[in-house]
């Protein structure tokens, strides 16, 4: 099984829109799982009311979610992880140096150069929508590696 952990500031708003998103992207496919946090996430908070209505305009319910502060355990137990920005990737691999490899911008995994994913918090609807858009695009993009990793893991 192929775990993979998205990571954003405050885990409020695009990790739990990337988990939801992934989750609906590969339902039904167990070779994939799934989590979320945040370099400086609150504990147990809901995601913002722009983040859920966002999402339930893509058939996703992101409401059960609460944010969860990103861990050393969670980075050691996740195969990959993706962050939307480059802050992320350096807050991780000073935490763990060991996972250098396996930390990705969403933006740019299986790419030479990634782009960030901005953070919306304190910005309207129509970005939110802008940033959503941009997640699922890039989901999708990256599903085939997944599913190509996924496979390796199984059979490897």
């Amino acid at each position: 099984m192929l775990r993979v952990l998205f990571v954003c500031t405050g885990n409020l708003c695009r990790s739990p829109m990337a988990e939801g998103l992934f989750r609906k992207e590969f339902t039904g496919d167990f070779s994939l799982t799934a989590a979320s946090a945040g370099t400086m996430a609150p504990k147990n908070r809901p995601p913002t009311d722009y983040s859920v209505m966002t999402m339930m305009e893509r058939g996703v319910d992101i409401r059960p979610h609460r944010s969860r502060p990103l861990t050393e355990e969670m980075v050691n137990e996740a195969d990959l992880i993706l962050v939307m920005e480059d802050v992320h990737t350096r807050f991780i691999i000073n935490q763990v140096p060991e996972a250098k490899n396996r930390t990705h911008l969403l933006g740019g995994y299986g790419l030479k150069k990634g782009k960030e994913i901005d953070d919306p918090v304190g910005q309207d609807m129509d970005v939110y929508r802008q940033i959503a858009e941009i997640i699922e695009r890039e989901i999708r993009r990256i599903a085939p590696l997944l599913k190509r990793a996924a496979g390796t893991l199984r059979n490897g």
